[in-house]
């Protein structure tokens, strides 16, 4: 039974699927959306009613939540799989870890809580409930066996599935780029609720922007979690905005600059070397408790590998005019400093197996094994 709670974290799910079911004969259970569907899984529960940001916006989801927690920790008694694997999604699946605790089910964490952040006391939750934790940032496996919790540092899969589908020339063509002319890439976030916050600010730097940048063209890939719809009433008094769907690492590889919302794609960017301005904005009451609890002086994740800003950050008090400036340096000056530092954050990330997703499968098969006996691989 496999368990992923957005987006980001299901296509690593995928991938994970697609390497054990090639490696052992196994079926898949579990929650996602169409795309872990579409690779084998059955699903369980949708997580599409409960795909969220924040602290606060919790409550307003509690209703759904609860039912998909319902609904896999029946499946967990009535079907009593053999392994569970959990991705990311810590809120919510710590606690159906705790439900296969209760009934001796084994848990592998991929992609565990980022207790080195906030939220240190998950770490007695996570040495009682999982059996392993597949780490995927350089410096979480000695963090976690020293409280120990059995851990692997597997690499960063973003290395191995984060690259652009066309070359640069076909995809210019594709989307009318002239040669020479600076073009901006846009994500606002892959959640109907941080993507709302973050629109309005968005067109206004866009519009500074295309004062200052001559022939600027601005590319937003819209994620798979969203429509075209979403965007158009803030894109239709905004001219040179064009929305792309289902390319975001071209859109980011043949951009100048992006302007990117806090998350995954902030790694996204600086694996592909695109110079980045972060931006974040979440409500009052989670910002209020956020600032308590958050351990870590940055919120991008190449900033946090780095160790000190590679990506400017603005969070909460976004300011157009400030984050504008910043764009129009990166564009013109910065570029290519930048870059420099982005492939720092690339080699902390590799490992001498490229495949993460491999390698995570290895290493279940290996507990799978310690746990049962030789395992059945593919026919």
């Amino acid at each position: 039974m496999i368990v992923t709670g957005e987006l980001s974290g299901e296509l690593h799910a995928v991938h994970l699927v697609r390497a054990m079911a090639g490696a052992l004969d196994v079926e898949f259970s579990g929650m996602g959306s169409t795309r872990l569907s579409e690779a084998g899984v059955r699903l369980v529960h949708d997580y599409r009613d409960i795909s969220l940001t924040g602290l606060s916006e919790v409550f307003f989801k509690a209703g759904h939540i609860w039912k998909a927690y319902v609904a896999l920790t029946r499946h967990l008694r009535e079907t009593r799989p053999d392994l569970l694997i959990l991705v990311d999604f810590p809120g919510f699946n710590l606690r159906v870890a705790k439900a296969a605790k209760r009934l001796g089910i084994p848990t592998v964490y991929f992609i565990p809580p980022q207790v080195w952040a906030w939220r240190k006391g998950r770490m007695k939750q996570i040495r009682s409930w999982i059996d392993l934790v597949l780490c995927i940032l350089p410096f979480e496996e000695a963090l976690y066996r020293e409280h120990e919790v059995p851990a692997k540092y597997i690499g960063h899969p973003f290395l191995h599935t984060v690259k652009p589908r066309y070359t640069s020339d076909a995809f210019r063509s594709m989307f009318a780029l002239h040669e020479g002319a600076p073009v901006i890439t846009i994500m606002p976030g892959s959640r109907q609720n941080e993507a709302r916050k973050h629109m309005p600010v968005l067109m206004d730097i866009v519009r500074l922007l295309q004062d200052r940048l001559p022939g600027l063209k601005v590319l937003l890939p819209v994620a798979d979690t969203m429509s075209e719809a979403f965007f158009a009433p803030f894109i239709k008094e905004t001219d040179g905005v064009t929305l792309v769907k289902g390319l975001p690492y071209d859109c980011l590889a043949f951009s100048d600059a992006a302007v990117i919302a806090s998350g995954s794609a902030t790694l996204e960017a600086a694996i592909l070397g695109v110079p980045s301005v972060v931006l974040y904005k979440i409500s009052s009451l989670s910002y209020l408790i956020a600032r308590m609890v958050v351990r870590v002086s940055h919120i991008s994740l190449p900033n946090i590998i780095a160790g000190h800003e590679i990506f400017p950050e603005f969070v909460q008090s976004l300011d157009a005019g400030r984050i504008a400036n910043r764009v129009v340096s990166m564009v013109n000056n910065d570029r290519s400093a930048i870059q420099k530092e982005t492939e720092e954050v690339r080699k902390k990330l590799t490992t001498p197996d490229h495949d993460p997703y491999r390698i995570a499968c290895a290493e279940i098969l290996q507990f799978l094994e310690r746990r049962y006996g030789p395992v059945p691989e593919t026919p």
